[in-house]
């Protein structure tokens, strides 16, 4: 396969569909899926159009006091508490369970929530260190989540005017009388639960890592916590939680004086592109003011995460509420980092937060 890791190159490709295509599939493997994360437009046009409303800042601010709830009942029987693994007990459960409330999600299938986000991504990684009976279990998990989110369908189609959870506003028609095929909503479900967990789970636990690691910002930040939105995006930037994703050629395409052949598997490097030294002073190094709003973490173009906005409100709700409340944040021995290729993150993360 080829490989893109410079800023201008990297946005270049995500811009560009025509040419570097997402339909034979955003993963390692040549394999079509049918979400709309690998269309192309003009049908892509036509699913992005028919969901995005129900991601707009305006519709996502309904969910401030749920989203400040949760994490409050989550974050703070930690602070205080000894050492914990803060993957485990915070920046796993708590986007899982902000989207699992936003779709109306029974508490009792919230684990499996995650171990379907899990294994879907690593799908999407072509799952190359996993073996065939590993291999086999990701395989039917993703059968697993399918299956599920058709059954909800099909029991809350009937009522989809009366309810306001997620799945049945997704069900509806829009102003147009245009809506989504249950098909369609089946797989839209299925990525947003994916990219919604995975990304947001991540970037809270580098962040904290980061965070711990240079003590003195956390400091700068319990002083003026206007400074979150900023170290947040400098966060994404410095350790984006989706490393890349992969696009295909239709054609012949020179980059930097070489030509990828047509029909060629290109990873897009986002985490490269946002380390890119020719687009970010000192790249490497973490700097809690920079707000680097240009950053790829989030990719670029038609195929900009939908989620962004949700995973940013979540993250920073949670920050604010740690400000608030905990002193200082400890390393403890013992930390794991995640070993899927697309991701950049932690399994494990030992940390202790010390109470005001």
């Amino acid at each position: 396969m080829y490989v893109l890791s410079r800023y201008a190159d990297v946005r270049a490709a995500l811009s560009d569909a025509e040419r570097f295509s997402s339909t034979q599939g955003v993963g390692y493997e040549r394999r079509p899926v049918p979400m709309m994360i690998a269309y192309d437009p003009p049908a892509h046009t036509r699913l992005r159009r028919l969901v995005a409303g129900r991601f707009s800042p305006r519709a996502l601010s309904l969910w401030q006091a749920r989203i400040e709830a949760i994490a409050s009942s989550l974050l703070d029987p930690l602070i205080g508490a000894g050492p914990i693994d803060l993957v485990a007990s915070l920046a796993s459960p708590f986007p899982v369970q902000v989207i699992a409330e936003m779709m109306d999600i029974p508490f009792e299938r919230r684990a499996d929530f995650r171990r379907w986000s899990d294994h879907t991504v690593e799908a999407l990684s072509g799952a190359v260190h996993l073996t065939q009976a590993e291999r086999e279990r990701v395989e039917h998990a993703i059968w697993e989540i399918s299956q599920y989110f058709v059954s909800v369908i099909k029991e809350r189609a009937p009522r989809a005017t009366a309810s306001d959870d997620l799945i049945s506003l997704l069900l509806r028609p829009n102003e147009d009388g245009e809506r989504l095929r249950d098909l369609e909503v089946v797989s839209f479900c299925v990525l947003l639960l994916v990219a919604g967990n995975e990304t947001t789970t991540h970037l809270i636990s580098n962040t904290v890592a980061q965070l711990a690691e240079q003590p003195s910002d956390w400091q700068q930040l319990v002083r003026d916590p206007s400074l979150v939105r900023a170290a947040l995006e400098e966060s994404l930037r410095h350790q984006a939680p989706i490393q890349g994703f992969f696009r295909n050629t239709r054609q012949p395409i020179e980059v930097a004086g070489v030509t990828i052949p047509e029909g060629s598997k290109v990873m897009v490097l986002y985490g490269a592109a946002n380390r890119d030294p020719r687009k970010f002073p000192e790249p490497d190094t973490f700097q809690l003011t920079r707000n680097p709003t240009d950053h790829l973490a989030f990719g670029f173009g038609p195929h900009t995460c939908l989620g962004a906005q949700l995973a940013r409100i979540q993250t920073r709700v949670l920050f604010e509420r740690m400000l608030s409340k905990v002193k200082r944040i400890e390393l403890m021995a013992g930390q794991t980092r995640t070993a899927n290729p697309l991701l950049r993150g932690f399994d494990t993360l030992p940390v202790t937060l010390q109470s005001r």
